[in-house]
């Protein structure tokens, strides 16, 4: 089942789903990945992590990074020992 909905939304959102092939999908999508994260944020509080922007920040920087190659080593190794 789906239903409609009208939202008001920035100039800027706007432009990028007028881009979109499917908006619907592109919205539901988007909505599902905020769903997502949500829960996952709930999962983690439950075992007793505490969720702030500023840890949410650090790692967005951490991840933003390149994987060192010696790392990228290590796992190959790793998976072709578990092989």
């Amino acid at each position: 089942m789906t239903t409609k909905r009208s939202v008001s939304l920035p100039d800027d959102v706007a432009r990028y789903l007028d881009e979109q092939p499917n908006i619907s999908a592109a919205i539901a999508d988007a909505v599902r990945l905020q769903m997502a994260t949500g829960r996952l944020e709930d999962v983690l509080r439950r075992v007793g992590m505490e969720i702030t922007e500023e840890g949410k920040a650090s790692w967005r920087s951490r991840l933003a990074q390149p994987i060192p190659a010696e790392a990228l080593a290590e796992g190959r190794r790793l998976l072709d020992e578990a092989a």
